[in-house]
């Protein structure tokens, strides 16, 4: 599940999933220095996965006060694809759980030590930033995504065109025959021919038409790869 960024200007939102109260407090705190909004503190990993697709970053501890520890959350909010970065604290260090919890998806580890009150507003720049750049990234690849099927889709109207003008133009050819023996049809049958001569003519011009934009409105993108854009 693709949590959406928040929006331009507004502060990234914050969820900390922490069991101890007075570790909870400097958490928020910290993250509201750092210009965050907290939207919740969860003592419990029930609540954290359930919240976890609202906010940008789960600063999630190790420890949390029902059966769940901060490596089963971790685990259940990767399993759901949720997109929340996932800073992951304790204040039991282990180099095993560090790994364990890499390994699971966290973007960051940290030891409730001497140092985690300069490191955590660090840490969160540093993750939110990265989200910063996979959204820039999918929206990229969604543009060119997007590029590539309106180039396909400008191949077979250039390819249909070709293909469909040079029966038009024998229909034509055939239709100027008639017109020329004139002499030996009807009226009805010699308006008949002008008109049928008209409508081709009017198809025609509407494929060339199409053919010509198809091939005119291309955009240049990365690598001099030039792509059709049908949008313009």
């Amino acid at each position: 599940m693709t949590q959406p960024a928040a929006p331009a200007g507004t502060p990234a939102r914050i969820l900390i999933a922490e069991d101890d109260a007075v570790q909870a407090r400097l958490d928020e705190a910290l993250a509201r220095a750092a210009g965050c909004d907290v939207i919740g503190t969860v003592p419990d990993g029930a609540t954290a996965v359930a919240r976890a697709a609202e906010a940008d970053v789960l600063i999630l501890d190790y420890q949390l006060e029902d059966s769940r520890t901060g490596l089963d959350v971790l685990r259940e909010v990767r399993e759901r694809a949720y997109s929340v970065k996932v800073v992951m604290t304790t204040a039991h260090g282990s180099e095993k759980v560090a790994a364990e919890a890499l390994r699971l998806g966290a973007d960051d580890y940290l030891m409730k030590d001497g140092a985690f009150a300069d490191l955590l507003p660090t840490v969160l720049r540093r993750v939110l930033r990265l989200r910063e750049i996979e959204q820039e990234l999918k929206q990229a690849h969604a543009d060119v995504v997007a590029a590539q099927r309106k180039a396909a889709i400008a191949e077979i109207i250039v390819a249909v065109s070709h293909e469909m003008n040079n029966p038009l133009m024998a229909v034509r050819a055939e239709l100027e025959l008639l017109k020329l023996d004139g002499a030996n049809l009807p009226d009805r049958a010699r308006a008949g021919v002008t008109s049928a001569i008209v409508q081709l003519d009017r198809i025609s011009a509407v494929l060339k038409k199409l053919a010509k934009h198809s091939s005119d409105a291309t955009i240049s993108y990365v690598g001099g790869t030039r792509m059709t854009d049908l949008g313009r």
